[in-house]
């Protein structure tokens, strides 16, 4: 019986270009929008893209990882 190996996503390629909106990014935070475009312009993390009608700030999974650290500060 051979033992189940899990596949490493921190290696995968996809899962590095996945990215989050700053809607869900401000949910999953509890921030206004507001104050996560703040917070961003001071960290340097995210970036805009273009659609055709707005403006929206994207991170990718790593940014928001980073993100969330700041915010919420180290684990106990």
């Amino acid at each position: 019986m051979m033992p189940y190996k899990r596949p490493s996503r921190m290696l995968d390629e996809s899962t590095r270009r996945e990215t989050i909106d700053e809607s869900k990014a401000a949910f999953l935070l509890a921030l206004p929008r507001e104050q996560l475009r703040e917070i961003c312009e001071f960290t340097g993390l995210g970036r805009l893209e273009r659609e055709r009608t707005a403006v929206r700030l994207v991170f990718t999974t790593e940014e928001f990882y980073k993100l969330c650290r700041m915010v919420v500060g180290p684990a106990s």
